[in-house]
């Protein structure tokens, strides 16, 4: 059982692990081995997996580790598609599948992997605690800029491939340079989210947060629709003296819609381009944790309705087994006539109803009809009743519209058959192209539908005469 050093503010899982074998004189590779039972684990920098094992060893709590040590919760927040399978490969010890849950292969961030650093906090933490550190707000993917003193963070690049190394801790020393003004508000707005992030059990969708706030600022039209050209055109204005240090992550332009359009839409994206669009759209992270809370009221509001929804549809049913009529269950449950009717019908439930054209024989011979695959306008002329009543009898029976669609198919299956065999029959000599380009609508129904029998109908494949054949 080991003992890690105490975490220091915002400090780093693997900067602790480094520290602790700093101090304690033990090997790295008797860590791991320890550990996860093997010495060749390489733990990444801000991702750091196998946290299950590391808290069983080091009598630590999991989830306090990925919550507060690591940058799951921002990649989560960012990813909510991958957000269960990056939360679930962060407790295994399988390094490498979290790190491709967390999509950073596709974002293309166009850097090795390191650490980075800021000069003051080093200063700062030396002279507060003694010993530098790595913090998880600095290494944010994208973010250079200390989100605390607005400097530029310096890039230690990682070159071995086992990153757990003996005095791996920041250096003091290095030249202080600082950053522009929005990539300071990008950073000192990447600091407030994860320690929102940090506290908050409920990941909200950020596309949902996205329009919600668009809407609430004006950027969407009364339908609905994104206001592309206003967006843009304000939000590469906040965002002109950006530097560009990595082209990928930034806007080629306020015409570049489809950079705003990624971001809206349910796709993975860099998390610095969310940080970015976040600070302009938001600005404040207590507006996230507000409407995180209104959601959930929403939520728990909806869920009233539903249960509210089903008791009346019980409500309904009680009263027309009980053999009450459809009007007054209507006026017992505020429920229209053709609510109460579609309901019986879908719960076998019979009606006392004096029907004059839908009796119970021309109801069971429409579906008959239907059963049989007969067209709706079909089966409303022979039964002399209108294709709507045809329509609702066909979508209350269970399993007639899948019987009707495979009806169908089986319909259009034997027309192109039919058709192609017929060609085939009239032209002896027919080979596979010109059989495409006489019958290519039946042949390319039945090369995505039916393809083994188009394979075994179809006339043997000639070999290609080439370029330079000659004939004999």
């Amino acid at each position: 059982m080991y003992q890690l050093p105490k975490a220091l503010p915002d400090e780093l899982l693997l900067s602790r692990l480094i520290r602790f074998i700093t101090i304690s004189g033990i090997s790295s590779s008797e860590f791991l081995q320890t550990c996860f039972g093997s010495k060749r684990i390489s733990l990444h920098p801000f991702l750091t997996s196998g946290l299950s094992s590391i808290a069983k060893v080091c009598n630590e709590d999991a989830n306090l580790l990925l919550k507060e040590q690591t940058l799951a919760p921002l990649f989560c927040f960012f990813l909510p598609a991958h957000s269960q399978k990056l939360n679930r490969m962060m407790f295994s010890n399988n390094g490498a599948k979290a790190f491709r849950a967390s999509q950073l292969a596709s974002f293309g961030s166009g850097r090795s992997l390191g650490l980075k650093l800021c000069p003051i906090c080093v200063q700062h933490d030396l002279v507060t605690h003694g010993v530098s550190y790595w913090h998880r707000s600095h290494q944010v993917p994208g973010v250079d800029t200390c989100g605390y003193h607005g400097t530029d963070l310096f890039f230690h690049n990682l070159t071995q491939r086992q990153r757990l190394i003996k005095r791996l801790l920041p250096e003091h020393g290095i030249d202080i340079q600082y950053s522009s003004s929005i990539e300071c508000k990008v950073a000192r707005f990447s600091n407030r989210l994860l320690r929102l992030l940090e506290t908050s059990d409920r990941i909200v969708k950020i596309t949902d947060a996205y329009h919600y706030f668009l809407k609430e600022k004006g950027y969407l039209t009364h339908s609905g629709r994104v206001r592309r050209k206003v967006v843009m055109q304000e939000f590469c204005q906040c965002i002109a003296n950006h530097s560009e240090k990595n082209p990928a992550i930034i806007p080629r332009g306020h015409t570049d819609f489809r950079y705003i359009s990624q971001l809206l839409g349910s796709g993975s994206h860099h998390p610095y381009r969310h940080l970015m669009f976040c600070t302009w759209l938001i600005g404040d992270v207590c507006k996230i944790s507000s409407y995180s809370q209104e959601l959930s009221v929403d939520i728990d509001c909806s869920a009233e309705k539903v249960s509210r929804k089903e008791s009346i549809a019980d409500k309904c049913l009680a009263f027309l087994k009980a053999g009450m009529s459809m009007a007054n269950v209507s006026r017992e449950t505020g429920k229209s006539r053709c609510y109460i009717k579609r309901l019986a019908l879908l719960n076998n439930v019979r009606i006392n109803l004096k029907p004059k054209l839908l009796t119970q024989p021309v109801v069971d011979a429409i579906y008959e009809l239907a059963h049989s695959g007969f067209h709706r306008r079909e089966i409303a002329r022979r039964c002399n009743v209108g294709i709507g009543s045809v329509e609702q009898i066909i979508s209350n029976s269970p399993g007639l519209t899948e019987r009707r669609k495979l009806c169908h198919f089986e319909s259009t299956r034997r027309k192109h058959r039919l058709l192609l065999f017929n060609h085939l029959n009239f032209n002896i000599n027919a080979t596979r192209k010109s059989v495409k380009n006489d019958c290519s609508a039946a042949f390319f129904w039945l090369y995505l539908n039916d393809r083994e029998w188009l394979e075994k109908t179809l006339p043997k494949a000639k070999a290609p005469k080439g370029r330079y054949h000659r004939g004999d």
